[in-house]
C-alpha cells in the first residue's frame, strides 16, 4: 500500500496520521514461511522535521506458528515499533540502503509493516514458557503426558567416568 507525502514534502502538512489495516498472507523469517491470520494494523504517524521525513508507530497482527519444542501449531499475537527515516529516491545509494525510499512522493508502507513485524519475532517460538517439548527417546509430547522412558542423561563422552562412579 503507497501511502502520499506530497503535502507532508511540500508543508502544507506538518503531520499525517495513520490508521491502516491490510492483509499480508504470510512473513518470512530464518526460512520459515509464518502465516498471518489477522489482517496487519498499522497505527502511527509520518512528520515532517525540517525538510526531512520520519515514520513513527505501531505494528500488529497474529500469526500461525508451529511450537519449536512441542511441534504443535498455536496462534500468537506480534507487536512491534516502527522508528524510520524516509529517504528521497536521489539520496546517496549508502543513505539508500538503511533507510526506506521515497519515489515520486509516495511511500511503501507494506514493507515497513512487514519489517516491523519480523524484527518483532523471537529467535525461537514456543507456544508457552512452560512447555515440556518431545521426549528424546520416543517422541511423546511431555506436555500432554509424561512417558515412560528410561532417561540417561550422561554425555557419552563421560560414561567411562560414570563407569568408574559404580
Amino acid at each position: 500500500m503507497e501511502i502520499n507525502l506530497a503535502e507532508l514534502k511540500n508543508g502544507l502538512k506538518e503531520e499525517l496520521d495513520l490508521e491502516i489495516e491490510e492483509k499480508i498472507e504470510s512473513l518470512s523469517c530464518f526460512g520459515d514461511h509464518i502465516p498471518l491470520i489477522d489482517p496487519v494494523v498499522f497505527r502511527g504517524k509520518i512528520y515532517n522535521v525540517n525538510g526531512e521525513l520520519y515514520m513513527d508507530g505501531f505494528v500488529e497482527s497474529t500469526g500461525e506458528f508451529n511450537c519449536y519444542r512441542c511441534l504443535n501449531k498455536f496462534h500468537q499475537k506480534i507487536m512491534g515499533e516502527v522508528h524510520e527515516k524516509l529517504m528521497e529516491e536521489d539520496a546517496s545509494e549508502d543513505e539508500m540502503d538503511d533507510y526506506f525510499v521515497i519515489k515520486n512522493d509516495k511511500i511503501n508502507i507494506s514493507e515497513i509493516m512487514e519489517n516491523a513485524l519480523t524484527l518483532a519475532l523471537p529467535m525461537k517460538i514456543v507456544c508457552h514458557e512452560d512447555c515440556k517439548g518431545l521426549c528424546p527417546v520416543c517422541g511423546k509430547n511431555l506436555n500432554e503426558e509424561p512417558c515412560a522412558c528410561e532417561k540417561d542423561d550422561i554425555d557419552p563422552r563421560l560414561a567411562k567416568l560414570r563407569d568408574l562412579l559404580q
